[in-house]
C-alpha cells in the first residue's frame, strides 16, 4: 500500500473519530499532523527559519545545495539570518529581489559557515495536482504545520495588475504621486489630510527629490523606497514648492482597514502582501503570515511551490513551482538585484 492510499485511508478514519478544522490551527488532530510526517520528511530539512533583526520573521525554502534560500521578500528588514534545521544560525545575504512575486533570493556563504552542503528541495509542477487533493506544510519542528486541501488549482492572475504590490506592512505617506518632469522627483497630486504627509505639511503640487539623502528620480523610485519601510518609522523628505526647497519628517501611517479586512484576518494572521502574484494554488491550509516562505508537499512528498501569502480567513495562496523556476533562474544570474531601499530611518526622539 502507497503514502498516498494508506495517509487518505488514515485521514478518513481520523476526521471521522474527531474533526480537525482547517480554519484554526489550535484544533488540528495531532493524529491528523502525524500521518503526514512521510510526505514532509524529504523537505523538512529544507525548510528554515528567516530572522530579522535577530527576530523570527518568516520562512524559507533551501533551492540549491550550495547555499541558495527563497523567501518572501516583503517580510525581510534589516540584518537577515538564517537558523537551519539542527538549530544553527548564519548571517545571509539578500542577493535578489523579484518584486512582482514577492520572492527574494537570500546566499548563506558555506564556506564562511564550516559547511559543505544544504539539503534542498526539487520542485514538482503543480497543475498535476487535482482540487481536493491533501497538502501538507513543513515547518521547522517534527510535524507538520498545517494540512489542507487544494481549494482552487493553480491559475494566472492575469486580470489582476501584477505591478500593484499590496504591501501592507509597509509605511504609507498617504499621498497620490506622479513622475516629474524631466524626472525632478515625485509629484504630489493629492494629499490625504489626516495622512502622514499631510500631518507633516506636504502640499498638492509639492515634488519630492529627496527622501533620507536618497535622490528621487520619480514615483515607482519613491514606492520602491518606502517599500521597506513600516509604520511608526519616521523619515525626512526634501521637497520643491515652487521655486522654494522645504524638509518634512514624516512619521508614517500603515493602510486603513475595513470590515472586509477585519473579517477576513479573524482565525489567523494575515500576510503584509497578499495581492499582485503573477499565478497561485490556493489551499485552506492554515499558514500565518509569520510562517509563509516554507515549501508545500503532496501526499507523495512533491514540493508544488512555496507558500507566499496568508490571503483570507479561509485562504492561503502557494506560488507554484511552474511560475518559481524561471524566477529562481534569473535571480541567480543578478537580473533582479535587490534594490537599495534600506536607507536609514529616523526614530522619533533620535
Amino acid at each position: 500500500m502507497t503514502i498516498r492510499t494508506l495517509a487518505a485511508a488514515a485521514v478518513a478514519c481520523v476526521c471521522l473519530a474527531g474533526p480537525a478544522s482547517a480554519q484554526n490551527p489550535d484544533l488540528y488532530n495531532p493524529k491528523l499532523l502525524t500521518l503526514f510526517k512521510p510526505s514532509i520528511a524529504p523537505s523538512k530539512e529544507a525548510t528554515v527559519r528567516i530572522r530579522c533583526d535577530d527576530k523570527d520573521a518568516i520562512l524559507g525554502t533551501v533551492v540549491s545545495s550550495d547555499g541558495f534560500i527563497l523567501t518572501k521578500a516583503s517580510e525581510l528588514r534589516g540584518t537577515v539570518s538564517v537558523v537551519l534545521a539542527d538549530g544553527t544560525a548564519y548571517e545571509v545575504e539578500v542577493v535578489g529581489v523579484h518584486r512582482p512575486s514577492d520572492l527574494a533570493l537570500l546566499k548563506l556563504d558555506l564556506e564562511k559557515a564550516d559547511l559543505k552542503k544544504l539539503k534542498a528541495v526539487s520542485f514538482a509542477d503543480s497543475k498535476s495536482v487535482p482540487v481536493g487533493n491533501w497538502l501538507a506544510a513543513p515547518g521547522t519542528g517534527a510535524d507538520p504545520l498545517a494540512v489542507g486541501i487544494v481549494s482552487v488549482a493553480t491559475r494566472s492572475l492575469t486580470g489582476f495588475d501584477v505591478t500593484d504590490q499590496g504591501n501592507n506592512n509597509r509605511g504609507y505617506l498617504g499621498v497620490l504621486i506622479d513622475d516629474a518632469e524631466d524626472k525632478a522627483g515625485a509629484r504630489v497630486t493629492e494629499v490625504m489630510p489626516t495622512g502622514a504627509a499631510g500631518k507633516a505639511g506636504l502640499k498638492k503640487g509639492d515634488v519630492i527629490f529627496e527622501v533620507n539623502g536618497k535622490k528621487v528620480t520619480g514615483h515607482q523610485q519613491l514606492r520602491e523606497m518606502l517599500e521597506d519601510t513600516r509604520p511608526g518609522d519616521k523619515v525626512t523628505l526634501k521637497a520643491m514648492r515652487k521655486d522654494e526647497e522645504m524638509t518634512f519628517k514624516p512619521t508614517l501611517g500603515g493602510p486603513d482597514k475595513n470590515r472586509s479586512d477585519l473579517q477576513n484576518s479573524m482565525g489567523s494572521k494575515l500576510s503584509g502582501r497578499r495581492s499582485g502574484f503573477p499565478a497561485v494554488l490556493q489551499t485552506d491550509l492554515v499558514v500565518d503570515a509569520e510562517n509563509c516562505g516554507g515549501p508545500i508537499v503532496d501526499l507523495d512528498g512533491k514540493v508544488l511551490g512555496i507558500t507566499i501569502a496568508r490571503a483570507g480567513r479561509v485562504e492561503t495562496w502557494v506560488l507554484p513551482s511552474e511560475t518559481i523556476r524561471p524566477i529562481l533562474t534569473e535571480l541567480k544570474a543578478g537580473k533582479y538585484p535587490p534594490v537599495s531601499t534600506t536607507v536609514k530611518k529616523e526614530k522619533d526622539g533620535k
